[in-house]
């Protein structure tokens, strides 16, 4: 791998987020690069440092109880799709986001499995963010600040505006990672709920506009060439009225 793979994907790396073939190639990197090598043991000895220093808190049973029906939910959805298809069949639709993004192409999305399989790599990113420490790469509202930390990290450069005046303030943004390939995620509030919106490249197909998967919403538009998907534990309603603000801020 090089340099500008690895650099991307070291919080991903540091926090035990990556596959374990993913893992093993970028620890080979780090073992022999003079650059990212200090740069993974300086985070390590950050996460430390933090670990030790700040206080523990643990989640509230409410959280704790819906992410494990969540994952007892999607354990039985997973069982009972392996056992009606066949086998490549299943694998193939577990490969297919990561086929598309990782191509740089474009997503083609047809029929509930596939949907799912988005759906669920979002769900998923959103949760980490939500858990771990890793909500924001670059914490500001300065669309000037943040657009241009995009430059070189990704394919695709999404437009942040800050929305706060229309309730929606703008939090920071980060590097995601959703099929193995890094891609940008803003973050975004509305009152006590955490808004991510992911910008990929733009899908063809028929994709439902709104989903909702296990107490959490998500939305997709396209405008021009970019893919928009944002998820959150607010209500449809108020995703919609996300939409639309910032449609009309990155339009006009």
């Amino acid at each position: 791998m090089r340099c500008d793979e690895v650099r991307p994907r070291l919080d991903a790396y540091i926090d035990g987020e990556l596959g374990e073939a993913e893992r093993a190639l970028l620890r080979d990197h780090l073992a022999g690069c003079p650059e990212c090598g200090p740069e993974a043991a300086a985070l390590e000895r950050q996460r430390d440092d933090i670990r030790r220093s700040a206080p523990i808190y643990r989640a509230p049973e409410a959280l704790r109880s819906r992410i494990r029906g969540a994952l007892r939910d999607e354990a039985a959805t997973s069982a009972l799709a392996t056992r009606a298809a066949p086998g490549w069949l299943a694998y193939a639709a577990s490969i297919l986001l990561a086929v598309a993004v990782g191509s740089g192409g474009t997503l083609l999305i047809t029929g509930e499995r596939q949907e799912d399989a988005v759906a669920g790599e979002l769900i998923d990113s959103h949760l980490r963010s939500l858990l771990g420490s890793h909500l924001t790469d670059v914490a500001s509202s300065d669309q000037h600040t943040v657009k241009p930390w995009f430059a070189g990290k990704s394919a695709v450069s999404p437009p942040a505006v800050d929305l706060a005046g229309e309730g929606f303030p703008l939090v920071g943004a980060r590097l995601d990672v959703i099929g193995g390939k890094p891609v940008p995620a803003l973050v975004y509030r509305r009152r006590e709920h955490v808004i991510n919106l992911f910008v990929l490249p733009a899908s063809r197909g028929e994709l439902s506009t709104t989903l909702t998967r296990h107490g959490y919403t998500l939305r997709h538009w396209n405008e021009g060439d970019l893919g928009f998907w944002t998820t959150s534990d607010a209500a449809p309603s108020e995703l919609a009225e996300f939409e639309r603000v910032f449609r009309a801020a990155t339009q006009g």
